[in-house]
């Protein structure tokens, strides 16, 4: 067998092991996957959120997962090692377009769950990402929404250096939706981004230059305005407050984040109520800080 067709060999069962985990180990959070070859066999690393659903109770599920990829895939005595996401979870692209996914299942307006999957990320420390919906959102007929904040690079070398790419895909009632995400990682490194090296001359009056800066005031964080205020709208009341925190909507900025017709979406709340709130909201939050 050539080299070449040997590579495409490999690669071709990599990849069809990887579509087989994401099935078997749905709802795990799976992050990602390596495959090394050992003397001693082949080792499996994968990245999940829960751990604990890909072991099972005893090992019964890593230990029947092992013994399928062996006869099904040909594998070498696979060894398979599962590494926790942890702290690192909201940076992992696969692992947070799968709760996307999972959140829109759950009932969640798109956007409001891009929304607050974009600020998760870049909370996060990531330098720039990206969030693709596409499917019917709204109506009869399929759409794409975007939702991006920070640097994102598209193509070339740049992007496949410091861009991580996760898919996963929601299935509704209405259809299916597929969800995208980018995310470049804090560590990235541009190629435009440049460090200045000083002399030891330089780096000393520098530092004496900071000394001398007097210490600025650190800003306080903006703190977020329940969604209770709604009840000082005139003409808004308890009721509609409580039909937004059924929608799982706390805040006003979450709110303000929606438009007319996504207000409208909420159950019970209708186009007249939904004017009243858009036009004084803006109003309500400057009031609040």
């Amino acid at each position: 067998m050539t080299s070449e067709r040997k590579i495409i060999l490999e690669n071709t069962k990599r990849s069809l092991i990887k579509k087989f985990l994401l099935k078997e180990i749905e709802g795990a959070g799976f992050g990602g996957m390596s495959i090394q070859r050992t003397p001693l066999g082949t080792r499996i690393n994968l990245i999940v959120e829960r751990p604990g659903m890909v072991i099972g109770k005893g090992g019964s599920k890593i230990k029947q997962l092992t013994s399928t990829i062996q006869t099904k895939f040909e594998v070498d005595n696979p060894q398979i090692e599962i590494q926790e996401a942890g702290a690192n979870a909201s940076l992992n692209a696969q692992i947070m377009a799968e709760k996307l996914a999972e959140a829109l299942e759950r009932g969640w307006h798109f956007r409001r769950a891009g929304h607050s999957t974009v600020r998760r990320i870049m909370k996060a420390g990531a330098k720039g990402c990206q969030v693709i919906i596409a499917g019917k959102l709204t109506g009869a007929r399929h759409r794409t929404e975007k939702f991006t904040e920070g640097h994102v690079k598209y193509c070339g070398e740049t992007a496949k250096e410091v861009m991580d790419i996760g898919y996963a895909v929601a299935k509704l009632k209405a259809g299916v939706l597929g969800v995208k995400i980018r995310i470049m990682r804090p560590d990235a490194k541009l190629p435009d981004e440049i460090k200045l090296k000083f002399t030891k001359e330089e780096a000393k009056e520098k530092e004496a230059a900071k000394v001398e800066e007097k210490p600025k005031k650190e800003d306080k964080p903006e703190e977020a305005t329940p969604v209770k205020k709604l009840t000082e709208i005139t003409g808004i009341g308890p009721s509609v407050v409580k039909k937004f925190e059924k929608a799982r909507i706390k805040t006003l900025e979450e709110v303000f984040e929606m438009d007319l017709d996504d207000i409208m979406t909420i159950e019970g709340i209708g186009r007249k109520t939904a004017e009243i709130i858009v036009k004084n909201l803006k109003k309500l939050i400057e009031e609040a800080k």
